[in-house]
């Protein structure tokens, strides 16, 4: 992962301390995950070292097989079976905090970073206190991303989204307490104190519609 001079993040770094196979595991979640800014370090740490010792067990099961004979000779199963069982549970409580992000088969579009960028710059979102916004945040990405497919699929598209996806990212971005640049005129329009009100819906209808065109020009452009 980088930022925005091209230079590595330093707050992803692995600690120097880990193990050749823990540090494999947390170059890979790194890589594959849109950690900078929000990452829980010891948190990271403690699934990465999960995620290693699964590795470790199976990689004896697959050498040693499934059964084993103990000191007594008698046929057991392999001991790495247990641990290998213990390690999935633990992993499987973490959910898809630290889980590997679908890869995407085109570029992400101006939404998404506009979103992650916004979600980076808020204080509250970072370490300890971003615990609480974990679904919200996950579900911000996801609407944006949806918005920039549908910009790239069609104008017929990116108007279904408009009225289905853009009312609930807004609403989230709220919950969130973030302002993507891409969104400022409609999650917070300043009304005209004079305005009537079927002036005040026709401001409305604008800047959806500016917006539209905005999109449009640059699905086009791309």
């Amino acid at each position: 992962m980088v930022d925005g001079t091209g230079e590595k993040d330093p707050r992803l770094a692995p600690p120097e301390r880990m193990p050749a196979a823990v540090r494999e595991v947390w170059e890979e979640i790194v890589a594959s995950n849109e950690l900078a800014g929000t990452v829980d370090r010891q948190a990271l740490e403690a699934y990465c070292h999960l995620i290693a010792r699964l590795r470790a067990a199976q990689a004896r099961i697959e050498e040693e097989g499934m059964v084993v004979r103990d000191t007594k000779g008698k046929v057991i199963p392999h001991p790495a079976l247990e641990v290998e069982r213990k390690m999935t549970d633990a992993i499987r409580a973490w959910g898809d905090r630290f889980a590997p992000l679908v890869k995407p088969t085109r570029k992400r579009g101006y939404m998404a970073d506009a979103t992650a960028v916004a979600i980076a710059n808020a204080p509250h979102l970072q370490g300890d206190g971003a615990k609480q916004y974990t679904a919200l945040i996950a579900a911000a990405r996801t609407q944006a991303w949806t918005i920039d497919e549908a910009q790239r699929d069609s104008m017929a598209a990116l108007n279904d989204a408009v009225v289905k996806i853009m009312p609930q990212y807004v609403k989230t971005c709220a919950e969130l307490q973030i302002t993507p640049a891409s969104l400022t005129a409609v999650a917070a329009p300043t009304p005209a104190k004079t305005a009537e009100p079927e002036k005040e819906a026709g401001k409305s209808g604008s800047n959806v519609s500016s917006f539209q065109e905005r999109a449009n020009r640059r699905r086009q452009a791309g």
